[in-house]
């Protein structure tokens, strides 16, 4: 069986196997064999690069975040400087993903963080500290539109942020149970549409 010697390379192709899986059945029902077959390494490789499946679970959260933040800010670089536009065009970002994946595949983490937290308190403050930096990001956006007169300043930035992320969340949920993108769309469109809206 052909092997990759670079660590950063198995440790990847281990990641990539267990998203794969994990999106097809789910965390609980996937076994670290079949992860390991996936990634054509042997299972005995696996426990040098975590200690536990559920360490592995949560480093593919944690990837997930890391590489969604730098396409936000990427996103947010490239945009003009009105807050509200570069707002908008980083969920337009996200809903284009969406798009251009498997609906299971892109919802896969969510579900995932779900999964792992039953019973796991390191999992409990590692997701929270995920969904806070979200809320956090997307808070400095918000308030830089309030200051800008582009959204409602009744309600502070962080609430507005919360409120946010979790509709997203919920919708994710749906996009999952309906196999379609259309609840992200309809969230997005009432956000700007409406429920932001100065």
């Amino acid at each position: 069986m052909s092997r990759p010697k670079n660590p950063d390379m198995i440790r990847s192709r281990l990641l990539d196997a267990g998203l794969a899986a994990f999106a097809k059945r789910g965390y609980h029902g996937t076994g670290i064999k079949e992860i390991v077959d996936t990634a054509q390494i042997p299972k005995g490789s696996f426990y040098n690069y975590f200690k536990s499946k559920e360490e592995f679970g949560l480093a593919i959260v944690l990837r997930h975040s890391e590489e969604f933040w730098q396409k936000w800010h990427d996103s947010i670089d490239a945009t003009q400087p009105d807050p509200l536009v570069a707002l908008r065009t980083c969920f337009n970002l996200m809903l284009t993903e969406h798009l251009c994946c498997a609906v299971n595949t892109c919802s896969v983490v969510v579900h995932l963080a779900g999964e792992i937290c039953e019973g796991s308190e390191l999992c409990r403050s590692t997701m929270s500290a995920v969904v806070q930096e979200w809320s956090k990001n997307l808070a400095v956006l918000i308030r830089q539109a309030q200051l800008a007169g582009t959204i409602r300043q009744d309600i502070d930035a962080p609430q507005l942020a919360t409120l946010f992320w979790d509709a997203w969340l919920g919708a994710m949920q749906r996009m999952k149970m309906n196999d379609s993108v259309e609840p992200l769309n309809q969230l997005v469109e009432l956000m700007f549409g409406t429920l932001l809206k100065a």
